[in-house]
């Protein structure tokens, strides 16, 4: 199993396909590396759905608190 964290992409260079190339370079790495699960976490579904055409899925869902300081 093996988690993909932190691809982002500067807002001046989006929509350029750079942050689905790295994704896609990364599923082909741990693809030869044998790993059988892999995962990540979407900011919003239209970036779920640029994983999606990665083969990604949804299967739960993830939650977050930000408690005052």
């Amino acid at each position: 199993m093996s988690e993909i964290a932190g691809v982002g992409t500067l807002p001046a260079e989006r929509r350029r396909g750079l942050a689905y190339g790295v994704t896609a370079a990364l599923v082909a790495d741990a693809r030869e590396r044998g790993v059988e699960t892999l995962f990540l976490s979407a900011g919003d579904e239209d970036v779920a759905r640029m994983y999606g055409r990665l083969g990604f899925r949804t299967v739960a869902t993830a939650l977050i608190a930000e408690l005052a300081e």
